[in-house]
């Protein structure tokens, strides 16, 4: 049995496969092409890999916050895989995935994640690592960069662990988040995308909701998701 993933939430594609703990994926930068070359990458995955006919246990994808379109594509796609295979799904935040991945690759206790969500907004979120989870301290928000510190607490939460900053915001609204940075300390932003292979590590946090596909729900954060905006998507 195979467990499929897959994120379309950013400018990436991103797919991965699990089989008896080998994974298996494909990632590629692919703007506005995500709804045309999914199914098509997920396909020659399985046929490369020799797993076309193997069985379907559960399909996982990112939920968002992200691409409002990018996000939709990942809803829609999860739910008719698991409906072809009779299975069930399970969402998982795109923020928690960009944490997960950052802390693990900077040896990290700490990932302050700020993606830029256009209209002079970020989608935001502070995770930290305990034990070999990777946990939403506080709940996401989807904010003007320069009230993170009216929300969170930054220099009671994080104390003095390592902190490493992930995410498109931190570059995109950099006077913004001046006082936030401060707050947080000094280093190096990195810029990621969210990964399918991520969201397959996550599943064992043992955390994840498993659902019929029916009830397969996106996270925009945002209400007025359909309000036009000039800046580039991240």
């Amino acid at each position: 049995m195979i467990k499929i993933a897959l994120d379309t939430s950013s400018d990436a594609l991103s797919v991965a496969i699990e089989h008896q703990h080998k994974i298996y994926s494909s990632f590629e930068v692919a703007p506005r092409r995500h709804g045309e070359l999914l199914l098509t990458r997920l396909q020659t995955l399985l046929k490369e890999y020799g797993l076309e006919n193997e069985e379907v246990e559960l399909v996982v994808f990112g939920k968002g916050p992200g691409a409002f379109t990018g996000v939709r594509i990942a809803v829609a796609a999860a739910q008719g895989l698991a409906f072809g295979y009779d299975c069930q799904v399970v969402g998982i935040s795109t923020l928690q995935n960009l944490a997960y991945q950052a802390i693990h690759q900077h040896s990290a206790e700490v990932a302050a994640v700020a993606v830029d969500a256009r209209m002079d907004e970020v989608y935001w979120g502070l995770y930290e690592k305990r034990g070999d989870k990777v946990c939403l301290m506080g709940e996401e928000l989807v904010t003007r960069p320069e009230t993170i510190n009216q929300n969170i607490d930054l220099l009671g939460l994080i104390g003095d662990r390592k902190v490493v900053k992930v995410g498109t915001g931190w570059d995109a609204y950099v006077q913004q988040l001046t006082q936030s940075s401060h707050a947080i300390g000094e280093g190096p932003v990195f810029d990621l995308k969210p990964s399918a292979e991520a969201y397959l590590s996550l599943l064992k946090q043992g955390e994840s909701l498993k659902v019929e596909p029916e009830l397969a729900v996106p996270t925009y954060l945002r209400n007025n998701v359909a309000k036009k905006s000039t800046k580039k998507a991240f």
